[in-house]
């Protein structure tokens, strides 16, 4: 009986999911990823989608959390242009995990530096894994990076697909939704 116990731990430690935790706080308030953010590494088992005109390479300007979902404000180059993007993952049953056509994974996070989001998806068969760190600000801290490279590694991506991001790709900000109180104003900033 301890045998078969102990071939059904290793089996569901070999699954890509298995290694998913999300925050160390299981009480963590996933409310704290919304606002701007700044993409700051990525990394892939799968070294070609690391190139800028891949669709892996999404950069992240805001994250909106709703009771139901993750709400990814992004945009892309596509010819040159920047391209405004947005993307629902969905909440399931399992906490920090959602999906979009992946399963999307809340990884470490530090709400007021930086947070790791990581992507699962099958392609022919194989899976995919993607690994974005965001930052609060343009420049992620030295202890971000260290952490990302080591959870990077610790999953399987080889320390040469791990890239910094040091600039937002030449495409400017996406624009800040207005509440409903500075519509019915017409007080706000230009973004």
């Amino acid at each position: 009986m301890s045998l078969l116990l102990l071939a059904v731990g290793l089996t569901l430690l070999g699954c890509p999911q298995a290694l998913h935790w999300g925050p160390q706080d299981p009480n963590f308030n996933e409310t704290l990823v919304s606002g701007e953010w700044f993409l700051a590494g990525m990394a892939s088992n799968q070294p070609k989608l690391l190139k800028e005109d891949k669709d892996a390479r999404l950069l992240v300007h805001r994250i909106q959390v709703t009771p139901r979902a993750l709400q990814l404000h992004l945009h892309r180059k596509v010819n040159g242009a920047c391209v405004p993007i947005t993307m629902m993952a969905n909440k399931t049953k399992r906490k920090f995990q959602y999906l979009l056509e992946s399963k999307l994974f809340l990884e470490e996070v530090d709400p007021k530096s930086y947070v790791i989001l990581c992507n699962h998806r099958e392609k022919r068969e194989k899976e995919v894994v993607v690994v974005n760190l965001l930052s609060r600000t343009p420049e992620a801290s030295p202890d971000a990076l260290l952490l990302f490279t080591n959870y990077c590694r610790n999953h399987g991506i080889h320390p040469t697909n791990i890239i910094k991001v040091t600039t937002t790709g030449g495409c400017p900000p996406l624009p800040q939704p207005r509440t409903s109180a500075q519509l019915a104003t017409g007080h706000f900033l230009r973004a």
